[in-house]
């Protein structure tokens, strides 16, 4: 008896760390570490950007094991200067980490970046399957724009086992530029999907968005969609919680599609939407409703949205040819006050029932109280964008898969050329943009410059910036910000003459667009050559 009790105890040593699975022994230890290099930007400040996913498979039926340090290295990083502290985050078995809310993942450890080979404790533990771990950079508010963070994962050592990886430092790394906030994701406050977005600095300087929330699946109109507002005073950096400036309220009740600008009032801003049934389902007798609300105070709060279909086309329309029109709306992003005070919003109108869309202008030359239609200047098209050149002429940019295509008007947008013209610098997919002035030589800057955001080739993917230094006729330097899937976009210029832009995008994969911020400077997107 005494033997066979020696036996078995001599068993449990051996085997006590083994777990059946199937019938087959398998050792209670991590059995592969597989890592993920996230390649998007980042901006100064930010303090969880993560730069390496650790998914650890550890095996073993029920079994665990305690995490006890790990080695690595932050090869690769342009300087040490740029991070203030290395954190390590573990969700368990949950493949997912919000840089938003650490406080939903534990912290398993920390350390202050060094040259050579950094030895990480740890506190955490690892169970049975896939466990994830984030290897993240608190970047300073100070890092230099342009700078590369980079990490490599050499070991992990629990308790019992110390893990060398054999690739211990994918391909890729996060480029620094001045500012990357992440505004929403799909469920953020309650909401399946948001989409469409718009930004413009007021008069104050502070920076305001304009997002559709669509709170139950990512349809357009006539789905039950909310406009919410955002603001920031920190050039972007930190975001006010969201407030809503039209309220649908169910299918058909819904509001969408915004475009900023700047009214004519002291602190103002005027913003341009529709609502209700749809472009698809609207007819003269039941159109697609056109609103504007007023902002005195910079963004902070609206007026109730006054309704201006009437002035546009629909049964009750004031100008009988435009009774038989179907459907209008304007195209998201940046509307435009001209120099002579005129304030202009792009609109895609359906003028009969065939499923084709001609833009034209809608313009106010009393601040907003009545509204007024330009010809045609373009059919076939989508959503569009208009900046005021040098001369004073109006240059619109149209959608339209391919090369895109531009017009111009030489009386304020009323009137436009017979036929559009093709810029072979942009190739863009069927997709939104925008297109703002950034500097003008008889303002004060030392060139003339125009900016254009869009997608890059035949996906929505790979939005990019442009630059114009001959007012549009020619579009020599781009720059791809988001170098994945990406779609909507709108530009802003900051105080400090850097440049904002706001952006659909999805990453690795993920479901639904998260609606992002950036800043960078002339100097990052010109790659110094301004």
């Amino acid at each position: 008896m005494k033997r066979l009790g020696l036996v078995l105890f001599f068993m449990e040593l051996v085997f006590g760390s083994m777990a059946q699975s199937n019938g087959v022994a398998v050792s209670a230890e991590i059995q592969d570490v597989t890592l993920t290099q996230d390649t998007r930007l980042t901006g100064c400040g930010n303090a969880n950007e993560v730069i390496l996913k650790v998914s650890v498979s550890f095996g073993g039926d029920n079994a665990s094991a305690s995490l006890a340090h790990l080695i690595l290295s932050l090869d690769g990083t342009s300087d040490l200067a740029d991070i203030e502290r290395i954190k390590v985050f573990s969700t368990g078995s949950v493949d997912a980490f919000d840089p938003r809310t650490p406080q939903n993942a534990q912290l398993v450890g920390t350390v202050a970046p060094a040259s050579g080979d950094l030895i990480c404790p740890l506190n955490g533990t690892l169970n049975s399957g896939t466990n994830y771990l984030w290897v993240t950079a608190h970047v300073s508010n100070h890092a230099t724009e342009g700078n590369l963070i980079d990490a490599s994962l050499k070991t992990i050592t629990t308790a019992s086992q110390t893990y060398t990886l054999d690739n211990p430092s994918p391909v890729g790394h996060r480029e620094i530029i001045l500012a990357r906030t992440v505004l929403y994701q799909p469920g953020d406050y309650n909401s399946a999907n948001y989409r469409i977005p718009a930004v413009i600095t007021a008069k104050d300087g502070s920076l305001v968005t304009a997002t559709d929330k669509r709170k139950f699946n990512e349809g357009d109109l006539p789905e039950d969609i909310d406009i919410v507002c955002n603001r920031s005073t920190d050039g972007g950096h930190t975001w006010s919680e969201p407030y809503t400036i039209a309220q649908g309220t169910g299918a058909n009740h819904g509001f969408g599609d915004c475009a900023l600008a700047w009214s004519n009032d002291e602190n103002g801003l005027i913003a341009g939407f529709v609502g209700g049934p749809g472009l698809w389902y609207s007819t003269p007798s039941n159109p697609i409703r056109t609103y504007v609300t007023k902002s005195y105070d910079n963004g902070k709060t609206w007026t109730e949205p006054q309704d201006i279909t009437d002035f546009l086309f629909g049964d009750s329309c004031i100008v009988p040819e435009q009774r038989t029109w179907r459907a209008s709306f304007f195209g998201s992003g940046n509307g435009l006050r001209t120099s002579s005070g005129r304030i202009i919003f792009v609109a895609a109108i359906r003028e009969t029932t065939d499923p084709v869309l001609y833009n034209h202008v809608v313009y106010s030359d009393d601040n907003g109280v009545t509204w007024h239609v330009s010809g045609r200047a373009s059919s076939s098209g989508d959503e569009a964008k208009v900046t005021e050149l040098e001369d004073g002429r109006i240059l619109m940019s149209i959608r339209h898969a391919g090369k895109r295509w531009y017009n111009i008007s030489a009386d304020g947008g009323e009137t436009w050329q017979p036929s559009v013209s093709i810029w072979n610098d942009i190739n863009a997919p069927a997709c939104n943009g925008d297109m703002i002035r950034f500097t003008l030589v008889n303002q004060g800057g030392d060139r003339n410059r125009l900016l254009h955001s869009v997608p890059y080739g035949s996906q929505r993917a790979d939005v990019s910036v442009y630059v114009s230094y001959d007012e549009g006729e020619t579009w020599p330097v781009r720059k791809c910000v988001v170098p994945y899937h990406s779609a909507y976009s709108s530009l802003c210029i900051l105080p400090d003459g850097t440049i904002g832009l706001y952006v659909e995008e999805s990453y690795a994969g993920a479901s639904g667009y998260s609606m992002v911020f950036y800043n960078f400077s002339l100097e990052w997107l010109t790659d110094g050559h301004h």
